[in-house]
């Protein structure tokens, strides 16, 4: 019965992941930044097929294992990785601050930087209007 609530658990967490993903990427928003445009590439299951390997790689990304669930990936490098930023507007990805960086106040002005690769998992908190939003961490 343990067996089940925690499987039920974990299916409900991976949903709230995909749901999460769609919401980051789906929208298309980031092409304004004059960086290349990019598609993020995704695998229809747990292990790429041969062909979504190598269509993840002929677009330079890498397939690895991430996320909670540990299911490959395909991990995209964004062109204006690091770039100084101060509004997701700026980015191919997100503007971030990474939770080793000092956490502002709400009112606080920040910097942030554009969002290195195109995974959604780890801690951190966007930057908005150059302000720092909530620390979130995507497992």
């Amino acid at each position: 019965m343990l067996g089940r609530i925690f499987l039920s658990a974990l299916s409900a967490l991976a949903l709230a992941s995909c749901a999460y993903l769609q919401d980051v990427y789906a929208d298309g928003r980031g092409f304004e930044s004059g960086a290349d445009p990019y598609e993020k590439i995704q695998f229809a299951g747990e292990r790429a097929t041969p062909t979504e390997r190598a269509s993840c790689e002929a677009a330079g990304g890498t397939v690895a294992r991430d996320g909670l669930l540990g299911w490959e990936q395909c991990i995209q490098r964004f062109a204006d990785a690091g770039k100084a930023c101060s509004d997701n507007s700026d980015c191919l990805g997100q503007c971030r601050l990474t939770s080793s960086a000092d956490m502002p106040g709400q009112d606080v002005k920040v910097t942030g930087t554009c969002q290195v690769t195109d995974t959604p998992f780890g801690c951190y908190a966007t930057v908005e209007h150059g302000r720092a939003t909530p620390m979130l961490c995507v497992d």
